[in-house]
C-alpha cells in the first residue's frame, strides 16, 4: 500500500483502475459513478487529466476555462445581421432579415 502514495504508485492505480473501469462498461454498459451514467466519458479520463493537471500548470487553467465556457449560454443570432424572435407559449417564430446599408 506504501507505493500507491508514490507518484509512479499513483500512476499505476490510475491505469489499474482505468482498465477495470473500462472491462465493467465492456459487461455491463453503465459507468461505475452513478453521477458519470449519463456520459460517454469514462471516470478515469477525468482522474487522468486530474494527475496530469498536477505536473502541467497551464492545464488548471485550461480546465476551469472549459468549465466556465460550458456555463456560458450561447444564443444563435448573437452577433449575426437580422434578427429572429422566438415565442415558445405561442409556437412561433418571427424572422428579420438584415437592413442593407
Amino acid at each position: 500500500m506504501l507505493v500507491a502514495v508514490t507518484i509512479p504508485g499513483l500512476a499505476i492505480l490510475l491505469v489499474v483502475l482505468s482498465f477495470a473501469e473500462m472491462t465493467w462498461r465492456k459487461v455491463t454498459g453503465k459507468s461505475l459513478a452513478p453521477w458519470m451514467r449519463g456520459s460517454d466519458r469514462p471516470l478515469s479520463a477525468v482522474g487522468f487529466e486530474q494527475f496530469d493537471a498536477v505536473f502541467a500548470a497551464g492545464r488548471h487553467y485550461q480546465f476551469e476555462q472549459r468549465q466556465s465556457t460550458l456555463m456560458h449560454r450561447e444564443d444563435l443570432g448573437d452577433g449575426a445581421p437580422g434578427g429572429f424572435d422566438v415565442n415558445l407559449s405561442s409556437g412561433k417564430a418571427r424572422l428579420t432579415p438584415p437592413r442593407p446599408e
